[in-house]
């Protein structure tokens, strides 16, 4: 046992200081002073929380629990109370993001897993134009003669008629007609619609190009490390090298 300096079970069991100086509780809070809001977001804290597998309570047991009989590295309470404090103020500041990645539930055989969406508008439009001309032309010549005689002298002819020979009375009629029908139609019409195409595609599971399904597994053991021991490790520097 050492002259100058404690051992941590001393703090709170009756070997060296009678009566006790602190309770066991008093010596774990100096482990448990930092605030995990400090380090992480409240959705990450929710998410550890969610996991229940780390806390601060636990950590500080173990702390104690390994450095029970262990001699601490400075020569008085107060000091080795101070770089505790300080020194797990630093140490959870690089390990719980760590604490955080190692609580996100996902499943260690699985390296695929995306959704493609793909979106389509397409504009239809047609235009259709149609157009008619047509043209009649009709030419009509009519004419007629009448002719009355009291007295007859054989033929006569039609000359002769019209100039009022051997005849009692005469009449003539010459008609003619020209009739033009001209019909010219137009019509247009249009139409205009969208056309819209959804498409949904989800990939999810194990490739097999970048890890086969046991190489998987390994580095999902190697994701979730006991990472208590890694920071009871690192507090050694508040203990004596020698035991």
């Amino acid at each position: 046992m050492a002259k100058y300096t404690f051992e941590l079970r001393e703090l709170f069991d009756p070997i060296k200081f009678s009566p006790t100086l602190f309770t066991r509780e008093n010596v774990e809070e100096w482990f448990k002073d930092y605030e995990l809001t400090d380090y992480l977001t409240p959705e990450q804290i929710g998410t550890i929380e969610e996991f229940g597998i780390w806390n601060k309570d636990k950590l500080a047991k173990k702390i104690v629990d390994h450095y029970y009989m262990r001699e601490s590295g400075f020569e008085t309470i107060g000091l080795f109370k101070h770089y505790a404090k300080v020194t797990m103020q630093e140490l959870m500041e690089k390990y719980l993001p760590l604490i955080y990645s190692a609580s996100i539930k996902y499943d260690p055989l699985v390296n695929v897993d995306f959704t493609e969406t793909f979106e389509r508008e397409a504009e239809n439009s047609n235009v259709t134009s149609s157009s008619g001309n047509s043209t009649s032309n009709t030419n009509n010549t009519s004419s007629g003669l009448t002719v009355n005689s009291d007295t007859p002298q054989g033929q006569i002819s039609k000359s002769a008629i019209l100039q009022g020979e051997y005849a009692s009375s005469t009449s003539a009629s010459e008609t003619e007609g020209n009739i033009t029908d001209t019909t010219e139609t137009t019509s247009d019409s249009s139409a205009t619609g969208n056309t819209n195409e959804n498409y949904t595609k989800r990939v999810k599971g194990n490739s097999g190009v970048s890890a086969t399904a046991q190489k998987m597994v390994e580095q999902y053991r190697q994701n979730i490390i006991a990472i208590d021991s890694q920071i009871i490790k690192e507090l050694g520097i508040l203990f004596m090298g020698l035991y």
